[in-house]
């Protein structure tokens, strides 16, 4: 009788944590949602060098993230000045392509961000975080919660460091450092 008990308490803890994993998964869609439409409209308001206006425009993820299914019906979708959009994952930084146009570093891999400047350094990149802290230690857009609500810095010396220039009405909404 007590293994019986011990085994549906452990079924209980199990299907329980799983719920829960599942609902956190569907609570975060909305917000990957409307980060991914960010992300698409930063591709209207920041402009690259003339050199990363070829070929397909790749936006790379590094980390888990539930944002991937989201950019990859976006990408499905539209297009960036008619060039077609390309979702990569890339499992660490090794993988990454040297013309990546948009470089989201998820949540749970922003430990990887001072590395990945250093990769970065001196291309185009734009690299998007989404931890406090991260668009004043280089992260070029950093999206954050403010008073409970979605914004996102963008840092200017990063954006100037990799050559991108971006629209006044972006930085009007943005929070500037």
């Amino acid at each position: 009788m007590k293994e019986r008990i011990k085994w549906a308490f452990f079924l209980l803890l199990f299907t329980g944590y799983f719920t829960a994993a599942w609902a956190q998964a569907d609570f975060k869609k909305p917000e990957y949602r409307a980060q991914s439409i960010y992300i698409y409209n930063f591709t209207k308001y920041i402009q690259w060098p003339e050199d990363y206006n070829t070929g397909d425009f790749v936006i790379g993820v590094v980390g888990e993230t539930g944002l991937v299914q989201e950019l990859q019906k976006l990408a499905q979708e539209k297009t960036v000045n008619g060039r077609p959009i390309v979702i990569k994952r890339y499992a660490n930084l090794d993988q990454m392509d040297r013309r990546c146009s948009i470089l989201y570093l998820a949540y749970d891999s922003s430990n990887l961000l001072s590395t990945l400047l250093q990769k970065t350094n001196g291309s185009s990149t734009l690299v998007i975080t989404q931890k406090d802290g991260l668009g004043r230690v280089g992260s070029l857009i950093n999206f954050v919660s403010v008073n409970g609500k979605p914004k996102f810095e963008i840092n200017v010396g990063a954006l100037e460091k990799g050559k991108l220039r971006c629209a006044q009405q972006l930085m009007t909404i943005a929070i500037v450092i």
